[in-house]
């Protein structure tokens, strides 16, 4: 047909089809053949929209109009001939529309076309069910061909294909005819084909195959949403989809940036139809590769691209899990398999990405709390996870890669947070904040976290919640509210919280100024704050106090209300505010003074401070005239700031309170010297209830400092100021010091009887008149101290005294100072004896808790007391200064020699150095007035502790480490060494051990110990590294240590305190030097270091040294902690020495030698004293095995006193090394997951690392089994550290049934030859001694000299027990002591029952695993298990009653019998289910075996005995005894391991 024909028959077509005859039309399709229909058709679509008008279907009409022809010829009847019709056209069109859509947009009228080919893919829509099956297949096929080719669908067929894919499916059984190499010819493999072939196919096996060609074909990259969004539309099979899934996934990878977001979310709601799981994880996969590039590169503008894109995939991944929650637990899976796994050693386990998709979905309200606790879980895993592995240096070389960093992770989330993830803020502060939140939960009670993980973990959030603060301004409201909250609320957290906003005001202090309303708020809810969370607060809040005005006002006006109110406890909160203001002014102003600024803007702000300063003390001095309890606290709070260099050197401050403190102290002040003493003490107590009104002590102790500070200062030399004024500042300094040179000299003159005191009369607070007596004493004591402290101050200042310089000071004298401790000791030795309180105890223990000494005075007095021969040999010490040189040091120590010789004022100086640096409270701030006020004290300063650790170090300590010997060391020691004290108490040496010792914890609390070996050793030698100062100090404390032992007599106790000391260095020095940025060669000098401490240990616990418990102790934790440095460095971290290991050379035998030595020593010593017990108590006994002839050393110090102390402290060591193999043992199961994961799909090879790892484990495992297995053979352990070393026992066949199950899992664990050692040496070796121990542990019998009597006390080894005749106790009447023994008896039952039936129920859970990974490994490890004792007893067939004898009891017919608990026994047999009794009667005799006896009396020890004393209680005891052993008793009936509890009462 030509074009003329063509173009008759279309507008035939078409004007039939405006006349709607579509009959007609379908007669006129019937008279044409298909090629003449697809003319039709083609020429129909090419025509342009114009020739046809502008309506919606223009350039489709006819052919619509034909569509409807052909189906009204299938409504006739016609549908042979009306499907070959709407086939062709269907065809014509599909052909179009796929060459439609490879025309360029440009060439395209974008809204007609679109207009035309939606109107055409609509009528096929349509006409789809009419279509005759060979059309379905061709036109599916035709559109398979265009994706083939141009790598998409036209976008047309996007809602047609799914339904066309939907009909294929639905096809039956067709015949499809193929040519040449076609698929169907290929297929059927016929021979005679020929060049046409046919094979039968089903509609089913077609849209398979179309699928599966989809997913083969290339996809272009920029049709792939809409690809993906076809194939989604299609019903899969579960095969279809999985093949699907994983060509969308490959085809993620391909994309451009700008497509990933639908990519993804095309892929999540894909993942509605299954294998969730797969399309998350494969997501994630592709966004790591991308991150890891992008970083690669470094190229910031697509790392900021990147992180847009993913902030809009994450928004897609929220919206799809709302509306599929199944997907969020996909998403929830897996973060948790990647929180505990890596895939290599060298990636982490979950990415920046996934973590910030978590954290978006903790919004979704449903899935917060299952995030937040995966999250959280995660971080603190991680972090105790790598502090483990730094403290178990033995399988750090086995352990993989942590799959979790948690810094990494957070700091990347804050960072990326600006650039696209600003939706995961919000959810990461809330992880912050309950991160925090629960460290502070999980450290009150026992949880899996070490101490130093959470305290990590909790300044780790920190960090973070102080950089997303300073970079993201929308989370700062939230953030502020949460820690005020917790501040108002007083939360566990609150401190750590009142710390973070310091630092936030520290950085950044205009980012708050939006919330100073709220800070101010706080203080509404005073009543609730403690004065110390004001405190810290105000301390936040100082650079916005000192910088906005508004704030200032605002805060005073607050405080100055509350300071006011009804509550004492309010006002003292307000004041503790008020002084963190005045000090926080005063050091404003110092530093305002010394500031390159200009000079109008300096006065301007130095005036503001002034005005402020003076408002303050306004109202403080409004609080001297309050209740004692807020006058003490105004004293004390003003002592301490007086104490703070900048306040005092402040001369604007000083003068203006020296006004006020001198006003108030004349209304108490005897100017007349008639009077003895010069402080009217009965003005400051209550003549009617003798309570204190007056703290006149405090208000001393403040007077005094002020006093010091003016003299100091020196005003009178002022050149700033005018002459006038100068002249009033000289004569306000001159009449301070004369004022207490009276106050002084008199009170050094009083007696204890001019206060109307008698030394011997009653000072208890129960009576009026003692509390009278107890007030009075103590505001005396306080005085002199204050007097005392005063004095010392000018004696050491005295160059500012004019009467000092001509030598006519009577205060600035040495003496002066003496009798006023002299008086203060006889005051402090009345109250220490005779103060009691109302249950009369002392209240006052020690002179030292009556001191109000501060640190920083106790310092500068310690540093003459106790001089530095190095600093006064050498004129260019590092300490000397231009205001104390050389000159005035020599000329100091000379003038304080009376000080060194009294060694009472020298235990009483370190005795209050202690108590400061301790933190400990006085006595007279705990009980002084109506109500017990107890005030909490600062922790004191770190150049304060520094200075006082050197002080102590070198004028006491130091003296012994360059000793060469006890014979000429007292000729080198000074006077308050060389002399040994004669009162009672601490010496000055041991009190000089102990303070340097809290120094060190105090420091190492701060984490400030580095610091420390620096400042005792540097100032002697060259600057040096901390490591190595570290070293040097630990070397010198082992020559102190030695020198102490070998006096006479002996120092343990400073040997114990040092030892102590020791231990802190080393576990620090063992941290450090694991640290990645230490010099390899720093670190051979630590381990070297470490080394010969060890052996210097060993030769000190063999040595001679004194039988002390504590000694033992304090060196046995020293050795543990440097146990693991014992180890060469090229073994310790090598993961390739275990394989060439033979038996003789275990990488254990050197790091356990200390203990292994010990403890076999230990067990020497003790058959020697069991020897020597035995012989004294005239029992016949083996001394020692056969094995063991030859001679030990010198084992004195092992005696019944020391090794019961020395067990324990093991035994606690070993349940800490047990801890740590469990530890190992779970990253031995994740090293197999990640070993398997990494091999190949079909490799069946073995896995090389973990196995290496498991026999590592074993061979650790085995160690400690030696070494309890010397253990359990001690004797005379002692009731406490018996139990230990049983439980010792218990935690050990925890971890080998822990170990066991870790192999049962993982069938690619062979069982290796260190597992069956250490099988048999645990159940075969130490089981037989837990099961001859229980024997002696219940009775106290067994053969002493074997291991079957290792467990009894002394008293049951060599003395005799007290036990019953073996007789039942027929008609006896017992004593009252009979009663008293035998409920301790019992007692003594309930407390081992639990303890040995736990460990009966782990061996056999052990054993019983043990078979079942014999029987799946096909190995024999039958004959390495002991065969458990029978617990159970022979039935004696006479024995068993006759029916009818209970039919008879039953009728009533009286029997006798020979006592009350036979009548019981057989009773309860009477009552036992048949049942029962017949599995009570069946009992294999081979099972009994030859410990029958021993057993009965193993389970019935002092049942029958007690009977007729405790009645029915003897069944709960039994009932307790096999509470865990009956456990399991029906599932393991068939082993003959476990009967029932009513076998056991039978014989």
């Amino acid at each position: 047909m030509n074009s003329a024909q063509l173009a008759e028959t279309l507008d035939s077509i078409a004007s039939l089809g405006r006349e709607k005859s579509f009959a007609e039309i379908g007669q006129l399709l019937v008279d044409q053949d298909e090629i003449t229909l697809y003319s039709l058709v083609e020429t129909d679509l090419g025509v342009s929209s114009n020739e046809y008008g502008s309506s919606t279907s223009a350039g489709a009409l006819t052919t619509l109009f034909m569509f409807k022809g052909a189906s009204t010829l299938i409504e006739k009847g016609a549908a042979s001939a009306g499907q070959r019709a709407l086939g062709a056209i269907a065809a014509a069109c599909v052909a179009q529309v796929c060459e439609d859509s490879m025309v360029s947009e440009e060439e395209m009228e974008e809204g007609a076309a679109t207009r035309k080919w939606a109107a055409v893919c609509d009528q096929l829509l349509e006409s789809l069910p009419q279509q005759s099956p060979r059309s379905v297949i061709d036109i599916s096929f035709r559109i398979l061909a265009e994706l083939k080719t141009c790598g998409s669908t036209p976008s047309p067929f996007h809602g047609f294909l799914p339904m066309l894919l939907d009909t294929l499916g639905a096809i039956g059984q067709v015949e499809i005819l193929t040519k040449g190499q076609a698929l169907a010819a290929a297929s059927t493999q016929d021979k005679n084909a020929g060049d046409q072939s046919s094979v039968m196919r089903s509609g089913s096996s077609l849209k398979a195959y179309w699928v599966d060609s989809a997913c083969a074909y290339r996809w272009d990259p920029k049709s792939s949403v809409a690809v993906c969004a076809l194939l989604r539309e299609i019903v899969l099979s579960d095969r279809q989809i999985q093949s699907v899934a994983k060509r969308m996934l490959r085809q993620l990878k391909m994309v451009e940036y700008t497509e990933l977001p639908a990519m993804v979310y095309q892929l999540l709601l894909f993942a509605r139809k299954g294998l969730k799981h797969e399309i998350i994880a494969g997501i994630f996969e592709v966004f790591d590769a991308l991150e890891n590039e992008s970083m690669q590169h470094e190229q910031r503008k697509r790392w900021r691209e990147l992180g847009d894109i993913e902030g809009t995939v994450m928004l897609h991944i929220n919206y799809s899990i709302k509306q599929d929650f199944e997907l969020g637990s996909a998403l929830i899976a897996y973060g948790k398999d990647k929180s505990e796994m890596a895939v290599d050693g060298s990636a982490h386990g979950i990415s920046a990405f996934s973590f910030a998709c978590l954290l978006s979905l903790a919004r979704i309200h449903r899935f917060e709390k299952d995030v937040s606790d995966l999250l959280r879980a995660a971080i603190l895993r991680s972090i105790n996870d790598r502090i483990s592995l730094e403290t178990t240096s033995w399988a750090r070389p086995y352990v993989p890669a942590m799959p979790f960093d948690a810094q990494r992770l957070l700091k990347a989330t804050v960072a990326r947070a600006s650039y696209g993830w600003d939706q995961v803020t919000q959810s990461l502060i809330q992880l912050c904040l309950g991160l925090i939140d629960y460290t502070y939960s999980a450290a009150k009670r026992s949880s899996k976290y070490s101490h130093e993980a959470l305290v990590e973990s909790r300044q780790l959030c920190m960090e973070t919640l102080r950089t997303a603060f300073s970079g993201h301004a929308f989370v700062r409201a939230e953030l502020v509210d949460q820690i005020l909250s917790r501040v108002m609320f007083q939360e566990e957290s609150h401190e750590c919280f009142l710390d973070l906003l310091r630092h936030l005001a520290s950085d950044d202090h205009e980012s708050l100024r939006d919330y100073h309303s709220k800070i101010v708020s706080v203080f509404d809810s005073i009543s609730v704050i403690t004065p110390a969370t004001v405190e810290k607060l105000l301390t936040a809040a100082v650079p916005i106090i000192l910088d906005d005005s508004q704030f200032r006002s605002s805060l005073l006006l607050v405080l100055r209300k509350i300071l006011f109110t009804h509550s004492i406890d309010d006002r003292r909160t307000a004041l503790s505010g008020l002084f963190v203001l005045a000090k926080c002014f005063v050091v404003d102003l110092d530093t305002c003074q010394v500031q390159n600024m200009d000079e109008r803007v300096r006065k301007q702000r130095a005036d503001m401070l002034m005005s402020v300063l003076l408002e303050i003390l306004g109202l403080l001095r409004r609080c001297f005239m309050q209740q004692p309890e807020v006058r003490t606290m105004s004293y004390e709070r003003l002592a301490l700031m007086l104490d703070d260099p900048c306040v005092g050197r402040n001369r604007f401050f000083l003068n203006a309170l020296c006004g006020t403190m001198q006003s108030e102290f004349a209304k108490y002040y005897n100017e007349n010297k008639a009077y003895e003493s010069p402080i009217n003490i009965t003005q400051c107590i209550n003549p009617t209830t003798h309570k204190v009104v007056m703290p006149i002590s405090s208000f001393l102790q403040c007077l005094a400092k002020l006093a010091s500070n003016l003299a100091a200062t020196g005003l009178g030399s002022n050149p700033t100021t005018s002459s006038s004024s100068s002249s009033a500042a000289t004569l306000l300094v001159q009449s301070s010091q004369d004022i207490w040179k009276d106050v002084c000299v008199r009170f050094s003159k009083t007696q204890i009887e001019d206060f109307e005191l008698d030394p011997t009369g009653d000072y208890s607070i129960g009576d009026p008149v003692g509390l009278r007596n107890y007030n009075t004493a103590l505001m005396v004591s306080g005085c002199l101290d204050a007097s005392l402290e005063q004095a010392l101050t000018h004696c050491i200042q005295g160059e500012a005294c004019q009467d000092c310089s001509n030598g006519n000071c009577e205060l600035g004298s040495p003496e002066m100072a003496m009798k006023l401790f002299s008086k203060f000791a006889r005051i402090a030795d009345v109250l220490c004896s005779l103060c009691l309180d109302d249950r009369k105890k002392r209240i006052i223990s020690s002179p030292s808790e009556l001191s109000l000494m501060s640190l920083q005075q106790l310092a500068r007095v310690l540093q003459l007391v106790l001089p530095d021969k190095h600093r006064l040999r050498n004129e260019m010490h590092p300490l000397n200064t231009p205001e104390n040189g050389h000159a005035w040091y020599v000329s100091s120590v000379d003038k304080a020699s009376l000080w060194s010789g009294n060694q009472a004022f020298i235990k009483h100086i370190l005795e209050v150095t202690l108590a400061r640096v301790s933190c400990r409270l006085v006595a007279s701030r705990n009980i002084n007035f109506s109500t017990n006020v107890t005030t909490s004290l600062p922790a004191p300063d770190t150049k304060v502790l520094l200075r006082t650790a050197y002080i102590v170090y070198n004028g006491v300590l130091a003296y012994y480490v360059n000793s060469q010997g006890a014979a000429d060391m007292d000729v080198e020691l000074p006077v308050y060494l060389r002399t040994r004290s004669s009162t009672r108490g601490r010496s000055v040496l041991q009190l000089s051990a102990e303070l340097l010792l809290s120094c060190a914890s105090m420091l190492s609390t701060n984490d400030m110990l580095d610091e420390m070996a620096a400042a005792v050793l540097v100032p002697h030698s060259s600057p040096i590294a901390r490591e190595e100062a570290t070293a040097q100090l630990l070397s010198n404390l082992c020559t102190m240590v030695t020198a102490f032992l070998s006096q006479k007599p002996v120092a343990a106790k400073e040997a114990v305190h040092i030892l102590s000391l020791m231990n802190l260095l080393a576990l620090r020095l063992s941290r450090l030097s694991s640290l990645p940025s230490v010099d390899s060669h720093v670190q051979g000098k630590v381990y070297r270091s470490i080394s010969s401490v060890v052996g210097w240990g060993l030769r000190i616990v063999f040595g001679e040294i004194p039988e002390d418990s504590s000694l033992l102790k304090a060196l046995f934790v020293l050795l543990t902690t440097c146990q693991p440095f014992l180890q060469p460095m090229e073994l310790l971290f090598s993961s390739g020495a275990l394989a060439n290991m033979s038996h003789g050379n275990e990488p254990d035998l050197v790091e356990l030698a200390p203990v292994n030595q010990i403890v076999s020593t230990v067990r020497s010593a003790s058959k020697i004293q069991l020897a020597d017990t035995l012989n004294d108590s005239g029992m016949n006994a083996k001394d020692k095995d056969d094995n063991e002839e030859e001679e030990e050393p010198n084992l004195e110090v092992f005696t019944l006193r020391t090794i019961p102390a020395l067990i324990t402290v093991i035994s606690m060591w070993f349940k800490a090394e047990i801890h740590r193999i469990e530890w190992v043992i779970s990253q031995l199961s994740r090293c197999v997951r990640i070993e398997t994961a990494s091999r190949p799909p079909h490799d069946s090879a073995d896995l090389s690392e973990s196995i290496v790892f498991e026999r590592r484990v074993c061979l650790r495992v085995r160690s400690l089994a030696q070494i309890l297995d010397q253990l359990l053979s001690i004797h005379f352990t002692g009731k406490v550290s018996g139990d230990l070393v049983i439980r010792s026992l218990n935690d050990l066949h925890k971890i080998f049934l822990l170990l066991t199950k870790t192999k049962l899992s993982c069938t690619e664990l062979p069982i290796t030859e260190e597992y069956i050692d250490a099988l048999s040496l645990i159940c075969q070796n130490l089981n037989t001694r837990a099961y001859s121990m229980f024997l002696v542990k219940y009775t106290g019998s067994g053969d002493a000299a074997t291991g079957s009597g290792s467990f009894a006390s002394a008293d049951a080894k060599g003395l005799p027990l007290a036990k019953g005749d073996g007789s039942k106790g027929k008609g006896k009447e017992k004593s009252f002591a009979g009663v008293t023994a035998s409920r301790n008896a019992k007692s003594k039952v309930l407390r081992d029952s639990a303890l040995v039936s736990s460990l009966v129920f782990q061996m056999e859970q052990t054993e019983k695993h043990v078979m079942q990974l014999s029987t799946k490994f096909k190995v024999p490890l039958a004959h390495h298990l002991k065969r458990s004792t029978a617990r159970d007893f022979r039935i004696e067939a006479a024995a068993i009653p006759n029916p009818i004898m209970f039919q008879d009891q039953q009728l009533g017919e009286p029997e006798e019998e020979e006592d009350d608990d036979d009548d019981e026994e057989e009773e309860e047999n009477a009552n036992m289910p048949s049942h029962r009794r017949q599995s009570a009667a069946i009992v294999d005799d081979e099972d009994l075996g030859s410990s029958d006896e021993e057993t009965e009396v193993l389970l019935d020890v002092d049942v029958s005995e007690n009977a007729s004393n405790a009645g029915t209680g003897d069944a709960d005891v039994m009932d307790l005894v096999d509470v865990d052993v009956d456990a399991d008793s029906d599932e393991n009936m068939d082993d003959g391991q476990y009967r029932t509890k009513r076998q056991r009462r039978y014989r």
